[in-house]
Order: C-alpha cells, then structure tokens, then sequence
C-alpha cells in the first residue's frame, strides 16, 4: 500500500491559466468531499516561474467561488512528473512533450477529455484561452468543470477511495 499522498498534476504550456484553473476545481471538489489525502498540483511545459494566473482566470474561478491568486507558475519538471501518480495535459502537444521528456511516465499521462473514455471523437484538447476575452475563459472554465466532475470518480478509485 503507498504511503504517499495520490499525486494529481496538471499540464498546460503557461500554467497561467488552464492548468492553475483546472488544480482550483479539482481542489474545491475534494474539499468538498473531506479529502485530504489526493495532493494536486499543476505545472506548465513553458512556465515563467513566479507569474500569477492571468486576471481572467481568476476572475472566472471566482465566478466558480474558487480563489486561485496565491497560485504561481512554476515550470514542469523531471521530480513533478515522477512524483505525480496521474497527469493530465490539456494539449497532445503536452501529451507529447512529457512523454518526449520522460518516456517512463507515458502510462500515467492523459489528454484530460480523453481520461476514464472509451470512446473519444473530436477534438479533445482544451484551447488555450491566453489573449482570449473573459467569456472564452468562462467556456475554458466550464470545460473544465465539467471534466473534472466527470473523473472524479475514477480519480477517488484510483487513490483508494473504494466507497464513493
């Protein structure tokens, strides 16, 4: 049995906006079931180290009543991506890139709309909204939302949490 805490990452290429976003929902879902033994985190491909979420993604997690302005970017790393025990990327692009940059990690990376499907049609990566108005992050936000309530579940049975 692990004794570490389950490791969620996400990826995006700022980790400014998507990524940051996507680690708020997931957070306040947990915190909404009482668990506290799923670590998650978030990191970007192409991260400036130390640069807060764009005023949009903020302002879209706050509309959610998910505050996420003491979040800062931080580049993706070799220990980020050996620690995480699931990382989910936005962009095959990200798929491609953690997986070009640690081949070992490839059976724990997934496109987010495509984790926990069997079937996948279309596109499933999620747009950057950078230099997109504020109602192209509330869609970005709502995507997100949505994916993530939808992998919950499978999240919760993968760190253990048979009973919900």
């Amino acid at each position: 049995m692990k004794m570490h805490p389950y490791k969620v990452l996400f990826v995006c290429t700022g980790n400014s906006c998507r990524s940051p976003m996507a680690e708020g929902i997931l957070k306040k879902l947990l915190e909404k079931e009482s668990i506290e033994d799923i670590v998650v985190e978030s990191a970007g491909t192409m991260a400036p180290s130390g640069m807060p979420p764009t005023n949009f993604a903020m302002l879209t997690m706050v509309e959610m009543g998910i505050d996420i302005s003491s979040h800062q970017a931080r580049p993706l790393t070799e220990d980020l991506v050996k620690e995480a025990d699931l990382i989910l990327v936005m962009e095959r692009v990200h798929q491609h890139f953690i997986e070009h940059f640690l081949p070992s990690a490839r059976d724990k990376v997934f496109l987010l709309k495509t984790f926990g499907k069997e079937d996948v049609e279309g596109n499933m990566e999620i747009d950057d909204p950078i230099g997109g108005d504020l109602d192209f992050y509330r869609m970005s936000g709502q995507i997100l939302k949505q994916e993530i309530e939808r992998i919950l579940p499978l999240i919760l049975r993968m760190a253990g949490h048979r009973d919900r």
